[in-house]
């Protein structure tokens, strides 16, 4: 690829010239003799910019370095807007693993100070709690009524695939995990109701490996704050667990020191504990693979009944690992 390629106004505002450029997706690599470049088009429009851009500054404000800053423009701004998209510049950091660095050890410590450095007791309030609590069970009820759909579309097949098969020997055994989830919520809330209180923290939005790059020396960053939000420590912590889980290096009691490590920075509340275990039950894996299979035409019904094995296999290790989080708390109630 050509710089031809690359909008010749937008470089124009960094003083950059091109030797050669690379495309990744919205990223663009640019090599030039002053160093290399990452040139991200984002489709963001001008409030989420603006948020973004904010939480970039933030992480400034508080000191937090573990996280590849943005290279401001000739004029010092943060981003060129061209039509309708918008651009920022960051140092090139190659993505490639690196083998030895451990990942999600380094992800839970810095979510830990990330979240400690920007937690904040909001002040209480019925009606928001309220509209968080009927939203997720909102969001839980029509995946399991989706999932009731298709119970009733693969039992009512003269020929039940293999996928359909597996699936149906697991249902109730799925249902029950996810009624054990909203009772979670259902606790969350009123707990919350009692104790009158909510805390928010800045959450990255989707902390794990493949939105960490590794140095020459050795030393780990974040990139990609663009779905930076504030809200409960749970949502990061939810994702992480989740996503971690896939890995072979998943271990449940390997996934309690990660949360000890989580909690040396900002200890869970009891009713923090309680949300992150109704996500870590709740079978989302296997629902976004049930749409998989209705959407999909490319996988063999092996390789879907392999990829729904995996979800299962996930599955009901974090729900072990949701009960082990909740110990704690069931010995004190």
């Amino acid at each position: 690829m050509n710089a031809a390629s690359v909008d010749g106004v937008i470089l124009y505002y960094y003083d950059l010239y091109p030797e050669r450029i690379e495309s990744y997706g919205q990223v663009q690599k640019i090599t030039t003799s002053r160093g290399t470049y990452a040139l991200k088009k984002t489709n963001m429009n001008k409030e989420q910019l603006d948020w973004f851009l904010h939480c970039m500054n933030r992480l400034n404000e508080i000191g937090y370095h573990h996280v590849v800053p943005i290279v401001p423009t000739k004029y010092g701004d943060s981003n060129v807007t061209n039509g309708y998209h918008s651009f920022y510049l960051t140092r090139w950091c190659d993505h490639e693993a690196r083998s030895g660095f451990q990942y999600e050890d380094f992800i839970i410590d810095e979510l830990g100070k990330l979240h400690s450095h920007t937690v904040k007791a909001q002040s209480f309030s019925d009606e928001v709690v309220k509209d968080s609590y009927n939203a997720l069970i909102q969001r839980f009820e029509q995946r399991q009524l989706e999932m009731e759909r298709f119970t009733e579309l693969s039992e009512r097949q003269t020929y039940i695939s293999p996928f359909e098969l597996r699936y149906l020997s697991q249902f109730h055994r799925l249902m029950r995990m996810a009624e054990d989830a909203k009772q979670h919520v259902i606790s969350w809330y009123q707990s919350c109701e009692e104790q009158k209180r909510y805390r928010s923290v800045m959450c990255h939005g989707r902390p794990f490996r493949g939105h960490i790059v590794v140095d020459q020396l050795g030393e780990g960053n974040f990139i990609n704050f663009e779905r930076a939000i504030l809200d409960t420590p749970v949502r990061d912590l939810a994702y992480f667990f989740r996503t971690a889980a896939h890995y072979p290096e998943w271990e449940e009691q390997v996934a309690l020191e990660w949360l000890g490590q989580y909690e040396r920075h900002l200890p869970l509340l009891p009713e923090e504990k309680l949300l992150l275990a109704s996500y870590l039950k709740f079978p989302e894996p296997v629902f976004s693979t049930i749409q998989t299979y209705q959407g999909t035409h490319d996988l063999s019904q092996l390789e879907l009944v392999r990829k729904l094995d995996r979800k299962l296999n996930v599955m009901r290790s974090l729900d072990r690992f949701a009960n082990q989080i909740l110990q704690p708390i069931t010995e004190m109630g």
